[in-house]
């Protein structure tokens, strides 16, 4: 009887943890609007996240947040060079769709860095026909729902996030926690960059450097704003994950990030 009973106030206990998780982050995000979820970099376990259902079944595009990943493939099957650079046309257009780059004209031709930095289209879409297609969805090292693509310009909206790839708010914060583990210095100190004077500014946090990327994307349904990235950069210890209804990544899912990231920081969770 006495087992039977601690076991009790033990499943009971585990499960008050459990929704306490659940709801933390409910301060920084309505549930009705989107999710956001904060793991341990090492073990992978869910600190906190707000209480959306749908953070691990909702299938939505991940824009630009996919770009890391595609440019650490196309550098680890050497099909380009992390020192190689190319003057940003800022014109755009894929099988009818126009993907034109938002970023300021760039003095300088466009690295892995400031690639990732200002979410450089032209960039990552030049890159990419150096891949066969179909050949990059197995590439992709990404828990995630991924269409071999058939056609070159395709491919190219796939390496930009928008076409051929669907992942849910838990798959984005897990891939990242993998870019963690590969310790790849040209994607983060691009993904620093990004933070630092890129699109993912808003993100920025006082007491440590976070390595992160914004991303914007469309569903038939609505606009979809992602941030995701880990913090300390060259010591990770949490990674953050941020999908809600917006625009921009930058002004909308950024911003939010910072405050759980806060939050965090000093022990508000």
């Amino acid at each position: 009887m006495l087992r039977r009973q601690v076991l009790s106030l033990l499943l009971a206990s585990a499960a008050r943890s459990a929704s306490r998780k659940s709801a933390a982050l409910d301060r920084f995000l309505d549930p009705a609007r989107g999710c956001a979820l904060l793991l341990d970099a090492l073990s992978g376990e869910v600190i906190a996240s707000n209480s959306s259902p749908v953070v691990n079944s909702i299938l939505v595009p991940p824009g630009s947040t996919l770009k890391p990943f595609v440019l650490s493939a196309l550098l680890a099957h050497g099909r380009m060079r992390v020192d190689e650079a190319f003057a940003c046309p800022e014109r755009l257009t894929l099988a009818g769709h126009r993907m034109d780059c938002s970023h300021p004209r760039l003095a300088a031709p466009v690295t892995v860095e400031t690639a990732l930095a200002y979410s450089c289209n032209c960039f990552v879409a030049h890159f990419a026909e150096r891949v066969a297609p179909g050949q990059l969805a197995g590439w992709l090292q990404v828990t995630a729902r991924i269409t071999p693509q058939s056609t070159p310009d395709l491919q190219k909206l796939q390496a930009l996030g928008v076409s051929g790839v669907l992942v849910t708010p838990a798959d984005m914060a897990q891939a990242f926690r993998k870019l963690v583990i590969r310790r790849d210095s040209a994607i983060v100190g691009g993904l620093e960059a990004a933070v630092d004077y890129g699109t993912a500014q808003l993100a920025r946090v006082r007491w440590a450097t976070l390595a992160g990327k914004t991303g914007s994307a469309r569903t038939q349904e609505n606009f979809i704003a992602w941030f995701a990235g880990f913090v300390p950069s060259r010591a990770p210890r949490v990674v953050i994950t941020v999908m809600l209804s917006g625009r921009h990544g930058g002004s909308d899912a950024a911003p939010i990030a910072a405050q759980i990231l806060d939050a965090w920081h000093e022990g508000r969770l």
